[in-house]
């Protein structure tokens, strides 16, 4: 196609690599979308000196929530995809390549409403696609997604969908929802739009909170970052949900992840499986074989680094106590290994297990089933920082016009102000509830938050914390 410059593919874990490799090892560029988005999110958690981050995207099919603490997102070795069961594991096909730890769920704009033999609402997995898509795109769809739910709701706006570019049909939107969701459950449109659009989220804040308890984690005090096209639409109610009262919504939301392939390093991470037992440890072999590991890896980064990129090398390994069958990723020390190697891996190991289980057994002694190694180098022409913006007074902004919004606080109606993004400068405030538009997504400031313009860009919503507190309840 006459491009002279590398081209890159982003894989499962977070890095980038050559066309060549991915052609060798295909499977891992199968969670590629999702971990750009996750490189973003870490990126804004730089810049922000924010340590605790709950990553969160929504596009057309699927959301994807992603723990990421100190800057790192949690890694893994091993996941599922295609589960049968939502939160079930063990009902998906299992998969042993490096990737972020996130958790998958068939919640997007195209996810489809229905109501199931138990007179429940369901949402999702299945999804309506791009064709013929929800039954406001005039495709020929005939049942309702969660697109025609925010459609319902106000929170989209239809003249001014993608920009303008595509103009959606409401009339369609609420016909659907009626046939499907509001006829057999005897609800009105906006009820039955309203259920569709709490389920969504409830789903949402469900698989959030089980991925938390999976990872020994706490999501309580953590900053909830929203982007693709969808989750600024549902950011502020899932924070709600969750008890955050700190909401980012960075700038190019919509296309998020794509921003994250441009701020990933080039990277490829080799695994050995080798059985060691602290107890009989060879430091000797080890560090043979992780030299071997290292000019691996380091070759297929090489490829696609600029000559005067500077390669960095990460290691870790999969830990277990004797006689278990699960083991945990424990973060390996820089330098060659030492016969006093030992005394510091099972610290490193028990520091896990009891941030994990809250405990450590005494007198067992620890094996190491995996070794890894991880080699990366900052990508050519990594983008640069934009350009911070300047803070003027808090002045209250000029809205654009106002938009019928349903509040799901006061399950009603509201009439609400909107304002546009491009006009928004840092400083000054949107008090909720509120409509932020832009041509990529539309940011809804629910009555429980405080909307302001970050000087990098972000908008970023505050809680009230009196309405957080009920919501929370």
């Amino acid at each position: 196609m006459g491009f002279g410059c590398p081209v890159l593919l982003m894989t499962s874990g977070g890095g980038l690599t050559t066309l060549e490799t991915a052609v060798r090892f295909p499977i891992r560029l199968v969670q590629s979308g999702p971990a750009g988005g996750v490189i973003l999110s870490t990126w804004i958690a730089e810049r922000f000196g924010i340590d605790r981050i709950l990553s969160f995207d929504m596009g057309g099919t699927t959301a994807k929530i992603c723990i990421i603490d100190d800057g790192k997102p949690m890694a893994s070795r091993s996941f599922e995809v295609d589960r049968r069961y939502r939160f079930m594991k063990g009902s998906g096909l299992p998969v042993r390549i490096p990737v972020i730890e996130m958790v998958e769920i068939g919640a997007g704009g195209g996810s489809l409403a229905g109501v199931d033999e138990m007179k429940r609402i369901t949402v999702g997995p299945e999804s309506a696609g791009s064709d013929p898509g929800p039954a406001c795109y005039r495709l020929g769809g005939t049942r309702p997604a969660v697109t025609d739910a925010n459609v319902v709701l106000g929170r989209i706006d239809p003249d001014r969908f993608a920009g303008g570019s595509i103009t959606l049909d409401a009339a369609l939107s609420r016909a659907a929802i009626d046939i499907k969701v509001g006829g057999p459950l005897e609800l009105d449109t906006t009820l039955a739009a309203f259920g569709i659009s709490e389920v969504v989220e409830e789903n949402m804040a469900n698989a959030a909170r089980v991925h938390a308890v999976e990872r020994g984690a706490e999501l309580e005090g953590r900053t909830l970052i929203a982007f693709g096209g969808g989750a600024p639409l549902h950011a502020a109610r899932l924070a709600e949900k969750l008890g955050i009262a700190d909401v980012l919504i960075p700038a190019s939301a919509g296309v998020g992840s794509a921003v994250g392939f441009l701020r990933a390093p080039i990277a490829f991470e080799v695994v050995r499986s080798r059985f060691v037992r602290l107890g009989s440890f060879d430091a000797a072999s080890i560090n043979a074989m992780f030299d071997e590991m290292g000019e691996q890896a380091t070759n297929v980064v090489k490829l696609g680094a600029p000559a005067s990129a500077k390669i960095s090398i990460s290691r870790s390994a999969d830990m277990r106590y004797a006689g278990q069958g699960h083991e945990i990723l424990v973060e390996l020390p820089d330098g060659p290994f030492t016969a006093a190697s030992v005394a510091e891996l099972r610290k490193r190991f028990e520091a896990g297990y009891r941030a994990l289980f809250n405990r450590v057994v005494p007198g067992v002694d620890v094996d190491v089933t995996g070794w890894i190694l991880r080699a990366d180098a900052p990508a050519p022409g990594r983008v640069a920082d934009l350009p911070g913006l300047a803070v003027t007074d808090a002045a209250k902004p000029s809205s654009v016009g106002t938009r019928t919004l349903f509040d799901p606080m006061l399950r009603d109606f509201t009439t609400v102000p909107v304002y546009l993004r491009s006009s928004l400068k840092p400083g000054s405030q949107v008090q909720g509830p509120a409509v932020i538009a832009e041509d990529e997504t539309t940011t809804i400031v629910t009555s429980g938050f405080v909307a302001a313009l970050d000087p990098s860009g972000a908008i970023r919503l505050t809680a009230k914390s009196a309405v957080l507190q009920e919501a929370a309840q």
